[in-house]
């Protein structure tokens, strides 16, 4: 009796190892897809906050102390990622480039998201919609209100009321 393998049996055990990774790669592919987009969603919405935190912050202090300076900052969201940016002076303070695969929408107008807050910390009117990040297999939603609020979504609301 001769020891080792047939070819046929190799043949048949890498068609099968074949078959269950052909199964297994597109199933792969979309939960690392849906795992960067869920962190660029948590990302964009926790600098949201702080934003929205910082601009109150600014506010109190020129209030309270009697400055008049312009430290307000600004959001700017393009399709490649998004970038923290001083009004007065105009200087970018941060940047973020989103994961492979992931983009941003432009907004109802047909340019790119700024998101800007006023002096009581709410999303200023015009900017009041929804930013929409997208990757191949899926689409979060960042869902803002005319009073402050913010939040992700994988749905948007069909009405402020299902806010």
């Amino acid at each position: 009796m001769q020891k080792g393998f047939a070819t046929l049996e190799i043949i048949l055990v890498v068609l099968i190892i074949s078959l269950l990774a052909s199964a297994a790669i597109p199933n792969v592919a979309r939960v690392v897809d849906r795992v960067a987009l869920d962190y660029e969603t948590k990302k964009i919405y926790t600098d949201l906050k702080f934003l929205q935190a910082s601009d109150r912050m600014f506010f109190m202090e020129d209030t309270h102390f009697g400055t008049h300076r312009d430290n307000r900052i600004t959001l700017v969201v393009s399709n490649e990622g998004y970038i923290f940016r001083k009004i007065s002076p105009t200087k970018d303070l941060a940047e973020h480039y989103f994961s492979y695969g992931v983009t941003a929408s432009k907004n109802k107008n047909g340019e790119y998201w700024q998101v800007k807050f006023d002096d009581a910390g709410r999303v200023q009117p015009a900017e009041s919609d929804s930013l929409e990040i997208s990757s191949r297999f899926g689409k979060t939603y960042i869902v803002f209100d005319s009073v402050g609020r913010f939040r992700g979504s994988r749905t948007l609301p069909a009405n402020e009321d299902d806010y």
